[in-house]
């Protein structure tokens, strides 16, 4: 989880923004540091902008609105935008914030408009305005990020440029630093790389993507899988263009090449493909993982059936090894606590492979029974719940080991029964094996 320190008094605030009546607002709920889950209503498996609006919310950078949605296609105002990048960057301030005659002192952005003018992120008009409830256009925001953050171009500015179709409406003021981002893999494009949209108004789909990518150029997250489907928007990504790191101008070399592995949709497993699992070395025996709401538990998952490609080759043979956690899910507008699986990394066999396959929630619950607890994996804080529970103190004597779990217990009166056998897993982003598996 990144390290922020703005806005962190006990716990990370996390931002929905939104507009009420025409006039800007701030939904501002605050949840524990440790990371937390985010499932959106109107944000599905398949949507293009998913892996970046989900690990924002994860790192509580962004959250969405009371009734569980996003709203991903809202455009974002000029201070909506100041409070998203005063919470992702942790830049230094440079100057001084004037006094904008249209941002008063009672304003609710106020604090993080000076914040974002301060360190460089944003600046008022000629009129000396700052125009707060004026909707970003994309060229604006991508300005934002590079003067901010301090890109300059490498090289050829109109080279970086021309790769776009509408180069022509990128305004001159904002031609470097659009090249300086281009360069930086921060431009996202959906649904066309080749066309920028500069005056368009950026909507929080978009500006969660360049943030992301903004992050992931200051090596605070990692990059997404180049052959996944997201990356696919990111002007530049995994087409071998140099990035300002040396000296080459596309012969595949580039700092994020797509290999021909990659390209063979053969080896591909695609986003959307459902994996059974079950508790490693179980077979058809029923081992629960319980924990306490709120807590976070590493954990490894056995495949328990192949995956195959289109032609019935078999991928990912049953016995593959998922590694991840068990973490809490912060499922905006509902007070159902629940818990998902998510796996980043998969070994089959001598390959270990990044990945991003997640369960569905699975809500906390009352209903425990000693059938329930018989062998099952528990937590030290979920032991303490599950006792008066079942009405039994020596629970102890019934499961079958005690595991350990992070994070504040949100609950006392419930737990998390994970059943690995039910688990509803799908990939969240797409990803290549090295070759077909021999059995």
């Amino acid at each position: 989880m990144l390290q922020f320190s703005k806005w962190q008094l006990g716990g990370a605030a996390l931002v929905a923004l939104g507009t009420v009546s025409g006039v800007a607002s701030t939904l501002v709920t605050t949840a524990p540091a440790e990371a937390q889950q985010a499932n959106f209503s109107d944000v599905s498996f398949g949507y293009w902008a998913r892996p970046f609006i989900e690990r924002l919310a994860q790192e509580n950078i962004i959250a969405g609105f009371p009734d569980g949605t996003f709203k991903p296609n809202q455009p974002v105002t000029r201070a909506q935008f100041a409070a998203i990048v005063e919470q992702a960057f942790d830049q230094p301030g440079t100057r001084s914030a004037p006094n904008f005659p249209d941002v008063p002192n009672n304003y609710w952005a106020e604090d993080v408009i000076s914040g974002a003018y301060s360190s460089g992120f944003l600046s008022g008009y000629p009129d000396g305005r700052f125009q707060p409830a004026q909707e970003i256009p994309r060229v604006q925001a991508l300005v934002s990020l590079a003067n901010g953050l301090n890109f300059s171009p490498q090289g050829s500015v109109n080279e970086a440029l021309d790769r776009y179709q509408d180069e022509g409406e990128i305004p001159r003021y904002a031609q470097e630093a659009v090249a300086a981002a281009t360069q930086r893999n921060v431009v996202v494009s959906y649904p066309t790389p080749n066309t920028l949209n500069p005056q368009r108004p950026a909507t929080r789909a978009e500006v969660a993507a360049f943030v992301y990518q903004a992050l992931v150029a200051q090596g605070k997250l990692p990059a997404l899988e180049a052959n996944s489907e997201a990356a696919r928007y990111i002007v530049g990504y995994g087409t071998g263009t140099a990035t300002g790191t040396g000296t080459g101008t596309g012969t595949g070399t580039g700092s994020n090449p797509t290999t021909s592995t990659n390209q063979n949709s053969n080896l591909r497993v695609e986003a959307g493909t459902p994996i059974s699992v079950r508790y490693p070395n179980a077979g058809a025996n029923r081992i629960d993982i319980i924990v306490a709401p709120g807590q976070t538990v590493a954990t490894s998952l056995e495949v328990a059936q192949p995956i195959r490609n289109a032609a019935g080759q078999v991928l990912v043979p049953a016995g593959s090894t998922l590694q991840g956690r068990i973490v809490p899910v912060n499922i905006q507008g509902s007070s159902i606590t629940a818990a998902q699986f998510v796996a980043d990394s998969l070994t089959v066999g001598n390959n270990n492979y990044p990945v991003r396959i997640v369960s569905s929630p699975v809500a906390a619950t009352q209903n425990v029974n000693q059938a329930t607890l018989q062998g099952a994996l528990v937590t030290t804080a979920a032991q303490s719940i599950l006792g008066p529970l079942v009405g039994n103190q020596n629970i102890g004597n019934v499961i079958g080991q005690v595991i350990t779990g992070s994070g504040n217990t949100t609950s006392q009166n419930a737990v998390v029964v994970i059943n690995p056998n039910q688990l509803e897993l799908r990939v969240d982003s797409a990803f290549s094996v090295n070759s077909v598996a021999q059995n």
